[in-house]
């Protein structure tokens, strides 16, 4: 397995996927390097693809509020291959980042080829739903 495969298989939104999906994950994937301040993503703007934040570190803003940090080894921008809706964030790196873009056209296309990966997404989003819920109610 390449290094960038060995990382998209360490990543808990793809636990579920077999070694060819994380093979065409991974030949999908562009790797860019950002400075710090670049903008991710834009709150109330479509986007056509997700970003796996591979070093460093991003901040969310909810209308300028920063509302979290987001470290290495982490997705941002996963939900809006499901819910075609704008932003509901901002995403701006807080050091210089190195970060895979995935496209979701190339991204929905391994979904259709790999259904356990796609369970294993379904469950890692219900996770971390039940998660905030518990955070928001106190149960948690």
């Amino acid at each position: 397995m390449d290094p960038k495969e060995e990382r998209l298989k360490g990543l808990a939104l793809f636990k579920a996927a077999d070694k060819n999906a994380i093979r065409h994950l991974a030949s999908a994937a562009d790797e860019v390097t950002v400075a710090a301040g670049h903008t991710i993503i834009s709150e109330g703007h479509s986007r056509n693809e997700m970003f796996v934040i591979e070093s460093g570190g991003a901040d969310v803003l909810i209308d300028g509020k920063k509302v979290a940090e987001v470290p290495a080894g982490e997705v941002v921008g996963e939900l809006g291959y499901f819910v075609r809706a704008p932003a509901s964030a901002t995403v701006i790196t807080n050091s210089e980042s190195t970060v895979l873009v995935i496209p979701y056209n190339r991204f929905g296309q391994i979904l259709d080829e790999n259904p356990a990966m796609v369970r294993g997404i379904v469950t890692e989003l219900a996770e971390r739903l039940y998660a905030t819920d518990a955070k928001i109610h106190g149960t948690g």
